[in-house]
């Protein structure tokens, strides 16, 4: 029996985290062993009491667990706490969701089909908007744009491939065999929200590994609650928003490893300048101020910086995989 251990990061999502729990724990079968690992960071709404009653109803071949921090913590580390988590079972499997996802049925047993066809890969369902479930996510689509050969076959009523190379896959869900997980490395905790997904699939691809969409999987993403008077977005989380993206673009332009270090600190301070000229032009002096601000962040963590480019691009762990699919 093949055994996949599934962890889902959730905070004040007493909403919908059951929901993902459920869809997941659906494939759980006779060939397919599925454990389920919820890193509740914190949660402060009735999270824990609807996952307590989920564990009543767990299916055959099927497990569930919480595992609770007391306070709400850096959604990356929570994240590397949770692959440490899945990897304690020994899976051959590993995969991470958002809270706010839902698979649809079969959809995980199309991805695990697809990694034991591909299993040197990154691999990703396709997502659909969960408010309009016809549509692609406005997120994933631009992705999607990128693979003429999908849009093609599409276009021209050939059936779909198995998988396609997919640029970047989006954090919302990521599988792949544990022993890929493994030499990929945790999460770089560098990043304060965005990029992480990004960074992961450039450590990937560097290192030879596959990252493939697999059309015949889908997956509903909600995007924060289902509330939507509750997802407008307030002048503080847009600027909390803005400065995220920045230190995002900031950290990959320092991570360039075709790049010295030196050279690749000296390039992202005259971004920096540039950035904080801009604001200042057009009379955003916070924005001015936030730009220098968040490389000044960086100085004293250039040694951490340093180790991450170390071990993230290591040429002795690369794999030699052939062409990839399609070619």
């Amino acid at each position: 029996m093949a055994r996949l251990s599934a962890f889902i990061t959730s905070y004040n999502r007493a909403d919908f985290v059951v929901t993902c729990v459920r869809s997941i724990l659906a494939a759980a079968s006779e060939s397919l062993e599925v454990r389920v690992i919820v890193m509740d960071n914190g949660s402060s709404d009735e999270t824990p009491e609807v996952l307590a009653k989920a564990m009543q109803h767990v299916p055959a071949h099927g497990a569930l667990e919480t595992l609770r921090t007391e306070d709400n913590r850096h959604i990356v580390e929570v994240i590397n706490k949770g692959f440490a988590a899945a990897r304690e079972s020994d899976p051959d499997y590993i995969a991470m969701f958002n809270d706010d996802t839902e698979l649809t049925p079969g959809s995980l047993e199309a991805v695990v089909a697809a990694c034991e066809a591909h299993p040197d890969s990154l691999l990703t369902p396709l997502q659909r908007n969960y408010r309009q479930p016809e549509h692609i996510d406005g997120n994933a689509l631009g992705h999607v744009r990128q693979l003429d050969a999908l849009i093609e076959d599409a276009v021209l009523g050939r059936p779909l491939r198995q998988v396609y190379p997919l640029p970047v896959i989006i954090g919302a869900c990521m599988f792949a065999r544990a022993e890929v997980w493994a030499n990929i490395g945790p999460f770089d905790p560098l990043f304060w929200f965005y990029g992480v997904d990004d960074d992961i699939c450039t450590r990937a691809r560097f290192l030879g590994y596959q990252t493939l969409l697999v059309p015949g999987a889908h997956l509903f993403h909600a995007h924060g609650k289902l509330d939507s008077s509750a997802s407008a977005m307030t002048k503080e989380a847009r600027d909390r928003k803005w400065r995220y993206e920045t230190q995002t673009r900031y950290l990959f332009m320092l991570k360039k490893h075709e790049v010295g270090l030196g050279r690749a600190v000296c390039g992202t301070a005259w971004h920096a300048l540039q950035n904080a000229f801009t604001c200042a032009r057009h009379g955003w002096p916070w924005g001015a101020w936030q730009s220098l601000a968040i490389f000044a962040w960086f100085l004293p963590r250039l040694g951490l910086l340093a180790e991450a480019r170390r071990q993230h691009f290591d040429p002795a762990r690369k794999v030699d995989l052939g062409p990839p699919p399609g070619a």
